[in-house]
Parts: structure tokens; C-alpha cells; sequence
């Protein structure tokens, strides 16, 4: 009994140290999001560099009962604003690893002379920050540090990238050998226009089409070319400053690597 005991304690040890290790996040600015009941109630963006945060801020912070941003928002709201806010602005300047200290955000808050709530579900911020470090950068700084494609097992994968409280881009691919050998868009919208639809006008279309480009340059290639999606303007053409496909591409990055993340949806022969 004594070993059995002594067994598990040099397991859980171990486990520990493996959970504490930091992976090696690259340089670039995140996306990531808390998802509750079909709402997206926590967005934050942030820049790393060198594994530490340069900035953070909340985009979006929201439940039920409305925007804790709006200046109608109730008190209650306004001081869970607050609260996120400070818990935000503690990470600037320190590293990625310092996430982990939001799981006793008393200590933080109080140094800002701030008393905790009950009523404030903290760790709202924290599931949202590792979102945002699953997905791999949403645009990076430095496009020769480019994050690198481990091998994914065989199989179908879905992915989403999701925003303003919609699904934008789900996208469905095939891995083989670390390859995508099959890919294509279950939806691609935003702001209310379905990009995929029978009935859309031309301009649509065409944006439509600078997207299929994007993901047929990926069919047949490694994992590791989703990095090239960094730089549309060498893949879609007319893409520029103001082209959909260059200001929404790193949402197809993102998809991508949530259904790698998710693992495969189903197996393949």
C-alpha cells in the first residue's frame, strides 16, 4: 500500500513539473475568447515579446444583461470592468507564465486597493488569455519567427474562428503525414454577409474568391504553410490595405489551429 501511495505522489509530482514548464510563444499579437452560453463574454488582445507581455486589453466584456463597456452599464458592471482591468494592466511588463498568479487575484487587486467579489468570476479572464495562446499569434510582429507546425495525428479536423458574438469562419480539413490534403469553408460571414451564399453580388463574390484562393494554396502543403497565410499579398491576388482577405486573413489561421487544438473531429483510412 505504502508504494502504491509513494507511486502516485512521484506521478502527480512529475505531472506538475511537466504542467509548469512554458512552452515557447511567439512573438506577435493574440485573440482569445470565454464562450458561455452561446456569448461571448470575455475578448482580450494582447502582444508578446519575448515571451512576455508588451500589452494586454479587454475587448469585450459582456454577459446576459448587457456590455460592462457601455456607459449605461450598471454599477455592479462597471466595477467588474474595473477589476478586469487591473488584472490586465498587472500582466504588462511580465511573462506568460504570470497567468497563473490570476488564480489568487486578491493579492493583485488588493495592492490596488481593491476588495474582491464573490459576485466577479475571475477565471472568465483567465480561460480567455489561454484561448488566445492555444490559437498560435492572430498577426505577427516578426514574420521570420515564424511559429512552428508540430505533427498532428491523421484524421478530420473543424475549426472556428468566432467574434462579435458569431461564428465568422469554420473551416473543415483532412490531415494526412502532417498535411492537409482537403479544405474547405463550412461558413465564412461577417457583420451579417454570408461570403458563401448562391445570392451574393459580385463584390462579395470576389472577396469570396480571394478566400478560396487562400485555402487552395494550403491543399496539398504541411501544416507549416498555414505560417505563409501571414502574408496574403503573396497568395491572393489584389489583396491590399483595404482588401477583406488581407485584414481577415489570420482569422483562417486561428480556425486552424483550433481544430488542430480540438483534436480530429473523426479518423480517416
Amino acid at each position: 500500500m505504502r508504494k502504491w501511495v509513494l507511486a502516485l505522489l512521484m506521478c502527480v509530482l512529475c505531472c506538475s513539473v511537466a504542467l509548469g514548464e512554458a512552452p515557447d510563444y511567439r512573438d506577435g499579437v493574440y485573440r482569445g475568447f470565454y464562450y458561455e452560453d452561446g456569448m461571448e463574454q470575455v475578448a482580450v488582445q494582447f502582444e508578446l515579446k519575448d515571451g512576455m507581455f508588451k500589452s494586454l486589453v479587454l475587448r469585450k466584456l459582456k454577459n446576459s444583461q448587457g456590455s460592462f463597456m457601455d456607459e449605461e452599464a450598471a454599477a455592479w458592471q462597471k466595477r467588474a470592468l474595473t477589476h478586469f482591468t487591473v488584472l490586465c494592466n498587472y500582466l504588462v511588463g511580465k511573462e506568460v507564465g504570470a497567468i497563473e498568479e490570476l488564480y489568487a487575484p486578491q493579492e493583485i487587486l488588493s495592492q490596488a486597493g481593491i476588495e474582491m467579489s464573490e459576485h466577479i468570476h475571475y477565471a472568465k479572464l483567465i480561460s480567455a488569455l489561454f484561448d488566445a495562446l492555444s490559437h498560435h499569434p492572430y498577426k505577427l510582429v516578426d514574420t521570420s519567427k515564424l511559429p512552428e507546425a508540430e505533427p498532428y495525428p491523421d484524421g478530420v479536423y473543424v475549426g472556428r474562428y468566432s467574434d462579435d458574438d458569431g461564428e465568422q469562419v469554420v473551416l473543415d480539413f483532412t490531415v494526412r503525414d502532417n498535411a492537409i490534403t482537403q479544405i474547405a469553408y463550412r461558413k465564412l460571414a461577417y457583420k451579417g454577409i454570408d461570403y458563401l451564399s448562391e445570392e451574393a453580388d459580385e463584390a462579395v463574390r470576389q472577396i469570396a474568391g480571394q478566400f478560396q484562393q487562400l485555402i487552395d494554396y494550403l491543399e496539398g502543403k504541411t501544416l507549416s504553410a498555414v505560417n505563409d497565410l501571414y502574408q496574403p499579398e503573396n497568395i491572393a491576388d489584389d489583396t491590399d490595405a483595404f482588401s477583406a482577405a488581407t485584414l481577415r486573413t489570420p482569422k483562417i489561421i486561428s480556425a486552424v489551429w483550433e481544430g488542430l487544438n480540438k483534436n480530429a473531429y473523426s479518423t480517416v483510412e
